[in-house]
């Protein structure tokens, strides 16, 4: 499975983008040679940005969805064909912001891993198109390689 974190912020909490990069490659190395079934391309989006008040729509995540088939274009201009694509975001926002804004890196790496197991909770209500996905088996696996890793 192709497992990886895109990354939305802004300063200063970009002091810390690499702590979102580090469970980003963590997930992708150790995911890498899993298969759980119809999600083969699982991406997160990690926004950690600081909503103001009357422009919350600025910075919403977006609701997770499922695509059997997607077709993307790549930087390099060329179409890609992907199958079984699932997209989930995650927000830092408020408190969480302030903490992850200010905390060290080791600190910052456990707000993003918990982020990403309360994000988990998005792939309760997926569609039966994605019935064959063995989630259950997926979130132990990212739960477990975090406290292997004292991310949690």
């Amino acid at each position: 499975m192709y497992i990886g974190i895109f990354i939305r912020t802004e300063e200063p909490a970009y002091k810390n983008w690499k702590s979102i990069q580090y469970v980003s490659d963590l997930l992708k190395e150790n995911l890498r040679e899993k298969e759980y079934g119809a999600i083969n391309h699982y991406l997160l989006s990690c926004i950690a940005i600081k909503t103001v008040p009357g422009y919350e729509a600025w910075s919403k995540a977006r609701r997770p969805r499922y695509v059997e088939h997607y077709r993307a274009k790549g930087w390099d201009g060329v179409y890609y064909e992907i199958e079984g694509f699932y997209q989930c975001d995650f927000k830092i926002d408020g408190e969480d912001y302030d903490r992850f804004a200010s905390a060290s890196e080791e600190e910052a790496r456990r707000i993003v891993a918990a982020k990403v197991v309360e994000s988990l909770s998005s792939l309760d209500r997926l569609s039966k198109k994605a019935a064959g996905f063995d989630k259950e088996r997926f979130k132990s696996d990212v739960i477990n390689l975090f406290k292997e890793h004292d991310l949690l």
